[in-house]
């Protein structure tokens, strides 16, 4: 009971991550945030009976992973991690869920801090919508659980947030890439690939933080690129040996395929099917019609970015974590596209690329809300000045 208390306090302090002061704090949008992740975990803690689930392999490790190198990343590191707390406080089946559900929470109280932040800069307080994007039934059920996913989404939506003042906020990216090195070591070039891009492409970062942090990224990217590879059991990075990973993947659909298979599609049905299907007609059971329900409102979020891609376009040019959620979503989806198998692995594995592109979202969404709002002030302003011109012109003058 106590991992599961644990977990739970966790989430509750979490609301100090996501609202520092008392000025622009939801506790209403946090609590039932909160209120859905925890249902979600209950959930996903039900639903692991139903179906072959990897929390299973990390609690009761019956491949007897806890007896191999503790410093081994992915499976392993989680298996010992979760080994350790079971060894040292117990709990259940379902306290362990309830205490990996803090992981999500503490990934979403990032994303509203973000949110917050960026709402500061424009000098507004976030809009009541901003908030119902992180009400995704997917990024609460997949974070919920036991496992990889809730330690990973809270690291890249860390890795976000240091973006909006990336010179001041070096040390938690160092935290981010820390944590992805020890689950999933290939996606922390992605990470880094992000920084680069925003540094050269941002017209607003400043010409001393390139000259300090350009450096230091580009090291890293070289470093992290090699640590994937070996993550991956590449001898060498080369265009060889990642076609030959992408074929291997690709062939586990042979073995591990569904109904709806990636692999023979080309690369942009690939795509589409990544980020929006089971969509309704392909959809099975309960949690078939969930998933399409939530790919019905990402497509709506994809239309509604390239409906005003003219403003995702400046923003692109001149702010650093705009460049950097852009690009970090992207070339996880591109890079997902090519390796996942089958629908049911990358409706999982996509919920990496959506805490950057709810940034990215809430970015464009906010600025226009704030442009319309100064332009109004300056049609009325001109209107009461013109007021004031007229009634003094019409005023009588004496001699």
């Amino acid at each position: 009971m106590i991992v599961a208390l644990f977990g739970l306090v966790i989430s509750l302090f979490a609301y100090l991550i996501a609202f520092p002061t008392e000025r622009s704090r939801r506790f209403d949008v946090y609590a039932a945030l909160l209120a859905l992740h925890i249902i979600a975990a209950i959930g996903y803690w039900l639903q692991s009976f139903e179906s072959a689930m990897d929390a299973f392999t990390y609690y009761r490790d019956p491949f007897g992973f806890v007896r191999q190198d503790p410093f081994k990343e992915g499976t392993y590191f989680v298996v010992h991690f979760v080994q350790l707390i079971r060894n040292t406080l117990g709990g259940s089946f379902l306290d362990h869920f309830l205490f990996f559900q803090c992981f999500g929470m503490i990934a979403i109280a990032l994303m509203i801090r973000s949110f917050v932040e960026i709402a500061e800069s424009l000098e507004m307080t976030v809009p009541l919508p901003v908030y119902f994007v992180l009400f995704l039934p997917g990024l609460h059920f997949w974070t919920a659980g036991i496992g990889k996913d809730g330690p990973m989404i809270m690291a890249i939506s860390l890795a976000a947030w240091c973006s909006l003042r990336i010179e001041k906020r070096l040390p938690w990216l160092a935290l981010s890439l820390a944590i992805m090195v020890c689950i999933r070591p290939h996606i922390t070039p992605f990470v880094m690939a992000g920084m680069v891009a925003a540094l050269l492409l941002s017209k607003r970062a400043d010409t001393k933080v390139r000259l300090m942090l350009a450096p230091i990224a580009a090291a890293g990217l070289v470093v992290f690129i090699g640590r994937a590879a070996a993550s991956m059991n590449m001898t060498e990075v080369s265009v060889t040996s990642v076609t030959s990973f992408v074929e291997t993947q690709q062939g586990f659909s042979e073995d591990y395929g569904s109904g709806a298979q990636l692999n023979t599609l080309p690369l942009p049905m690939k795509i589409f099917t990544l980020m929006f299907r089971p969509f309704w007609y392909d959809a099975e059971g309960l949690m078939g019609y969930a998933a399409s329900a939530e790919n019905t409102v990402l497509m709506a979020f994809v239309l509604y970015l390239l409906y005003n891609w003219k403003t995702v376009l400046y923003l692109f040019r001149h702010v650093f974590f705009v460049v950097y959620c852009a690009t970090f979503s992207s070339m996880v989806i591109f890079s997902l596209a090519l390796i996942s198998y089958n629908v049911g692995l990358g409706q999982r594995m996509k919920m990496m690329a959506i805490p950057p592109a709810l940034l990215l979202l809430a970015a464009v969404y906010m600025y226009k809300r704030s442009a319309a709002a100064r332009a109004a002030a300056a049609a009325e302003a001109a209107e009461a000045q013109a007021r004031e011109y007229a009634a003094a012109a019409a005023a009588p003058t004496h001699v």
